[in-house]
């Protein structure tokens, strides 16, 4: 169901039957009055292929005669509406931005990163005296164990289940 806004252009009334819901008192036919300048929310309707009538709250029955719809436009910075929009309209939420979704990316920007820790790391223990000697053997392992821990962690973060909370038990 597509919902519209149409603006009315003349006066005119549209039937609508009553359902007072009681055996007593029978269905009546009534009639809303429209008038000039009023905006209607409706469904336009086709017969044969060809635009018929408007729908209005699923009861009132407009003719295309008396209608034009009603477009929006968006707020612009300039009062001469040339310019750029300032802001644009969103029916939908922003979706959060996430930087890649395919877990072959995510592994191996943890292991890059995993590496480029462990490197630091070990060149500050040389430097603080902790491991002995300066070799690049030391520092490619220490480049490995970073990236291998990483990248399990991610792997980890990935595979984790949420707790699931148990039902108190009702006495």
């Amino acid at each position: 169901m597509a919902l519209k806004s149409y603006v009315i252009t003349n006066d005119f009334k549209s039937p609508v039957v009553r359902h007072t819901g009681d055996p007593r008192n029978p269905q009546k036919v009534t009639f809303k009055q429209y008038t000039k300048g009023d905006i209607i929310n409706g469904e336009l309707k086709h017969a044969n292929n060809k635009p018929a009538f408007i729908l209005v709250k699923g009861v009132c029955v407009v003719p295309l005669d008396c209608v034009k719809e009603l477009l929006t436009k968006d707020v612009v910075s300039h009062a001469d509406g040339e310019g750029k929009v300032t802001k644009p309209f969103i029916d939908e939420a922003p979706k959060p931005k996430t930087m890649n979704s395919n877990p072959k990316v995510k592994y191996v920007d943890a292991m890059l990163i995993g590496a480029v820790v462990g490197f630091v790391g070990v060149w500050l223990a040389e430097k603080q005296g902790w491991l002995e000697g300066e070799g690049k053997k030391n520092k490619l392992i220490g480049a490995g164990a970073g990236a291998l821990l990483s990248a399990y962690i991610v792997y980890r973060s990935k595979t984790e289940k949420p707790a699931k909370l148990k039902k108190p038990i009702k006495e």
